[in-house]
């Protein structure tokens, strides 16, 4: 295939494929059952196919979705941007909190360098405020292991927009990911000027819903007690015929383009402004494959009203 879209990361000069491949399935903690042989011919997939933009965190498997990544890459580690995240704690029960205090920060550091097998980590989020810690004194801990050379890039991860500019006043904010699909855009539209003023990257996560804009679930959905999904609001029976009823909608539009839905969701990211990279989770080559079609095309103006008309009918 030809060669992927890229971007400039944030002001730092690196390039990054638009698209990224997200390691949170991967980790298989909150995913279900997950295979690794799998997920490893997922990561080779990506990477023989132009992604160089790995999206992991220590949380995501509790450390597995890292050491795996580091494993499948080798020595190609190097060569690719990898961004991970930490402030999330957990026990040897599998229960995980919120700790962006410096001290937890710089342990977390430490450690994701290791299962990395980095001797620096190209971009490093804080995974999410902690409602304790003052943003500043967590910003600034990161800023002096940027300093020490143990993290070449920082971004906060699910902050609001005010939250971003209490970092912006420590330390240069290089991206900021976020939720944000066709269905969830609220917090985007918020934080954008922001992003475009300090020339920082905007990385959404959760581009195709949890697997909502894939198309693949049918009409009546359960997922199992070990997966995050069965807690999500939109994945919840009172609420799940509703984006349901959109999904089917926009499949039209996708159809009547000849792509995916999948395709369709990626490509609204990407569209959305000129600033964004959209994270795709994959825990198969083939799923890889298929995201990658969201790739080297845009949608119209006329696609773009449509998928607006569809939102505004749900009353989301």
């Amino acid at each position: 295939m030809s060669a992927l879209e890229m971007m400039q990361l944030g002001r730092t000069g690196t390039k990054i494929t638009r698209l990224g491949m997200g390691c949170w399935a991967i980790g298989g903690h909150g995913w279900g059952k997950v295979n690794d042989e799998d997920s490893i011919r997922a990561i080779k997939c990506a990477l023989d196919n132009g992604v160089t933009f790995f999206d992991t965190a220590d949380a995501y498997g509790l450390g597995k979705s890292e050491t795996l990544l580091a494993k499948c890459l080798g020595a190609l580690r190097r060569d690719v941007v990898i961004a991970s995240k930490g402030g999330v704690r957990w026990n040897n029960l599998g229960q995980v909190w919120p700790d962006i205090s410096p001290d937890y920060l710089k342990q977390a550091v430490e450690n994701s360098l290791r299962r990395l097998k980095l001797d620096q980590i190209p971009l490093y989020y804080i995974h999410k405020p902690d409602g304790i810690t003052p943003i500043e004194a967590s910003i600034e801990a990161l800023a002096r292991m940027n300093e020490e050379g143990k993290l070449y890039a920082i971004g906060v991860a699910n902050f609001s927009a005010d939250q971003l500019r209490q970092a912006l006043q420590v330390a240069p904010i290089t991206a900021v990911q976020i939720r944000l699909n066709i269905f969830n855009r609220k917090e985007a539209m918020d934080i954008i000027g922001l992003c475009k003023e300090h020339g920082i990257t905007l990385v959404a996560w959760g581009a195709l819903a949890d697997g909502l804009l894939t198309g693949k679930f049918a009409e009546q959905i359960r997922f199992s007690d070990d997966d995050h999904r069965s807690r999500m609001y939109e994945f919840m029976p009172e609420n799940f015929p509703k984006y349901y009823r959109g999904v089917q909608s926009l499949q039209q539009i996708a159809r009547d383009r000849g792509q995916r839905i999948s395709h369709l969701a990626l490509r609204w990211v990407l569209d959305f402004q000129a600033v964004t990279c959209a994270l795709f989770g994959a825990k198969t080559d083939k799923q890889v494959m298929e995201n990658l079609g969201a790739d080297g095309w845009c949608l119209s103006n006329e696609e773009l009203d449509a998928i607006d008309t569809v939102v505004g009918q749900l009353s989301l």
